[in-house]
């Protein structure tokens, strides 16, 4: 299908979220000394983060808790399953994680090339779920924000993806009909859920796709996309 509209996913999609994390969370880490004597190790520290953290974002997509929930929880149950009782702790852990993070550059494979290719045909822009100042920083400091025509923040627009009416708004931005549109995104539940939901296809880009998972396309490699599209 000759589409028109690039819908592109930030997080784990186009900027490497994972990398980003470990890297910021191993230097807070190191530089704030816990108040106990059995000191995780920095991967179970890390690993026990990022499971609250999947978990808190989930509960943010379906619209169940807020921004600041988010921010302060995934440190506060964090150093709670390691017996730290300290919520002003976690705060630190949370102000020094959201300063540091957006400003860390490292992207997906192929990222710049597959952009630099697909913007020579298509119009692009980005629809994402987070929080407006932490995702307009990671666009200018990785250096793929001139790529995009618009960024749509769910914090914004007022809608989480997989709410089909992000997806709706972007269209009437825009100005792209359903059918020339399509939406890449790494997360079964928001990007491709919500992008069907709205009439839009859509492609999953995950290196380990679930069989019961459908998609328009599945990829798990970014540069595919140069295949399909």
């Amino acid at each position: 299908m000759p589409y028109k509209h690039l819908f592109f996913d930030l997080d784990h999609t186009l900027w490497d979220t994972d990398r980003n994390a470990l890297e910021s969370l191993h230097e807070i880490y190191n530089e704030i000394k816990l108040p106990t004597d059995n000191l995780p190790l920095f991967e179970d520290f890390y690993k026990t983060y990022k499971s609250h953290n999947e978990k808190l974002w989930g509960l943010y997509s379906e619209n169940k808790i807020g921004k600041e929930a988010v921010r302060i929880n995934r440190f506060r149950y964090t150093l709670e399953d390691f017996k730290i009782y300290d919520y002003k702790l976690a705060e630190l852990f949370a102000d020094e994680f959201i300063k540091r993070t957006p400003l860390k550059q490292h992207l997906m494979c192929d990222t710049i090339f597959v952009l630099d290719q697909l913007s020579l045909k298509y119009s692009m822009s980005i629809i994402t779920n987070g929080f407006s100042e932490s995702q307009q920083t990671k666009l200018s400091a990785s250096g793929i924000q001139k790529y995009f025509d618009h960024v749509f923040i769910s914090e914004e627009v007022g809608f989480n993806k997989p709410d089909p009416r992000i997806f709706t708004h972007a269209l009437t931005i825009t100005a792209t009909s359903i059918d020339d549109a399509i939406m890449i995104g790494d997360t079964y539940e928001t990007d491709v859920i919500g992008a069907c939901a709205a009439g839009i296809d859509q492609v999953l880009f995950k290196q380990e796709i679930p069989d019961h998972h459908t998609a328009t396309f599945k990829i798990s490699k970014l540069i595919a996309l140069l295949d399909i599209i």
